[in-house]
C-alpha cells in the first residue's frame, strides 16, 4: 500500500473542504482519494437509509479529515487508505475491506 508524507498538510483547510464541497479535503489536501471516494459513498449510503446517517458520516468525515491533517503536519506517514478516526473506520470496512487504523487495531 502507498504511504503519503505531507508535512504541509493543513487541518483546517482539510476540515473546511471537507465540510464545505463533498469531503474533498481528505483528496485535496490529505492526498487520500480512495478515503474521499469510500467516505463519499458511505455518506450518500446513510444518506439514502435515512437523513441523520448521512449527517452521522459527514460529521465523522469532517473530524477524520482534521484529525488526519494534523498527522501528517506532525511529519507522520500515513498510509492512502488509513484512518484516523476507529468510529469511522468501522463503518467504511463495511464496504472498504482495504481501509486499515491503527487506533482501532490497537483498542481491538
Amino acid at each position: 500500500m502507498a504511504t503519503i508524507k505531507k508535512p504541509d498538510a493543513n487541518p483546517i483547510a482539510a476540515l473546511l473542504l471537507t465540510w464545505l464541497v463533498f469531503g474533498i479535503g481528505h483528496m485535496v489536501i490529505n492526498g487520500q482519494t480512495r478515503k474521499w471516494i469510500f467516505t463519499l459513498i458511505g455518506s450518500f449510503l446513510g444518506l439514502c437509509a435515512c437523513g441523520i446517517g448521512a449527517t452521522i458520516m459527514g460529521i465523522l468525515s469532517i473530524v477524520e479529515a482534521y484529525q488526519t491533517a494534523v498527522r501528517l503536519k506532525n511529519g507522520e506517514e500515513i498510509g492512502e487508505n488509513e484512518y484516523s478516526l476507529p468510529i469511522l473506520y468501522k463503518i467504511i470496512k463495511i464496504i472498504d475491506k482495504t481501509a486499515t487504523c491503527p487506533a482501532a487495531e490497537k483498542q481491538a
